[in-house]
């Protein structure tokens, strides 16, 4: 596995991109809502805002594979592919949660 990820294309860095932030949105949601049923959490907060900053925190979690790529100066292809990604999740973000949010 390790050896797959230090691959230098364009594909890699878009699945990167992709899957990481999905993981790491549904991950977030699950350990909210078993903390919401033990009670630990109350329930002041929206249901559209935690959506929408667990949303955003996963976006962000991209920035991680990218500074990895970015300091190996050879793997540029990858590091385009995540940034693509990671802009095409945020024009997602964007276009679902801004008629909420005014």
């Amino acid at each position: 596995m390790s050896k797959f990820y230090q691959k230098n294309n364009l594909q890699l860095g878009v699945g990167i991109g992709l899957l990481l932030p999905i993981i790491v949105f549904y991950s977030l949601h699950g350990i909210y809502a078993l903390l919401e049923q033990n009670g630990s959490l109350a329930n002041s907060i929206s249901v559209e805002f935690r959506e929408r900053t667990i949303a955003l925190l996963a976006i962000a979690i991209d920035v991680i594979p990218m500074r990895y790529y970015q300091k190996n100066r050879y793997w540029i292809d990858s590091m385009r592919g995540v940034t693509i990604a990671m802009g095409a999740l945020a024009f997602i973000w964007m276009i679902y949660f801004i008629p909420g949010l005014f």
